[in-house]
């Protein structure tokens, strides 16, 4: 039985074989690039991994070790990638670091992103409106929580939402300023979000960061090498296969 330095050692050489394979293959063209960012642990320090998919076939595109608030190399390899494979459109979360990469139109915001830290917020609001006795400011939020979780969603405005914006554009203090700026950047943000009728979020970008790399990452300190960090994921996808089958022979 090998020991444990010979069996990482092993990994890492398989990984990097993967990585090899999965940069031979040819590059095919992506309608929707979706593009998040997550932190790792390295050799005691944190990095960072920028993670590139096909949202729509729900596949690994590339990584690369960046932290997203490297704001110039972000946008930089984003338009690099985005021009490569000929995508029509960038989906992402609402780090401000997408922000200005591509026109506005072929930028959409995640949906399920987007609902979640809205809906957050609304929710915060309307406990402190109860806990507080403000009974117009607990409506308020209750209308815009049902207004988010609208089934379709439509995609321009509401009216419901433009009055609710109306009520509350001239608070500059206290609780009623909270839900004024949370009601602005709804309005603001709203037609940014997707409204793809085939997927909408960017779900499939965080699915392949959490089964390629989180799993991994928490049954352990931290990878030592950046070698390390890559070979792992690709190698992870890899293995997942086609319809769950791979030929091993290829990298062993």
């Amino acid at each position: 039985m090998g020991s444990k330095s010979s069996i990482e050692r092993d990994v890492a050489a398989v990984g990097r074989k993967a990585i090899d394979l999965h940069g031979a293959a040819p590059r095919m063209r992506v309608r929707v690039l979706g593009v998040d960012g997550t932190g790792n642990a390295m050799a005691g320090t944190k990095g960072g991994l920028l993670f590139f998919v096909d949202v729509e076939r729900q596949k690994l595109l590339c990584i690369e070790p960046l932290q997203e608030t490297n704001t110039e190399k972000v946008r930089r390899h984003v338009a690099k990638v985005f021009a490569e494979v000929r995508a029509e459109e960038l989906r992402t979360d609402e780090h401000g670091v997408y922000e200005g990469i591509v026109s506005e139109e072929r930028h959409r915001i995640c949906l399920t992103h987007w609902r979640k830290s809205k809906g957050k917020r609304a929710w915060d609001l309307l406990q402190q409106a109860k806990r507080d006795d403000r009974l117009l400011e607990a409506q308020t939020m209750e209308e815009l929580l049902k207004l988010l979780r609208l089934e379709p969603r439509p995609p321009t405005l509401p009216e419901e939402l433009e009055r609710l914006v109306r009520r509350y554009i001239n608070a500059r203090k206290g609780l009623p300023w909270k839900v004024n700026q949370l009601l602005q950047h709804v309005e603001r943000t709203w037609e940014k979000v997707s409204s793809d009728s085939a997927d909408s979020t960017n779900n499939a970008t965080e699915r392949i960061i959490g089964l390629t790399l989180k799993i991994r990452s928490k049954t352990m300190r931290g990878f030592k090498a950046k070698s390390k960090v890559l070979a792992h994921p690709y190698l992870s996808f890899y293995l997942r296969g086609e319809e769950g089958i791979c030929d091993l022979r290829k990298v062993i």
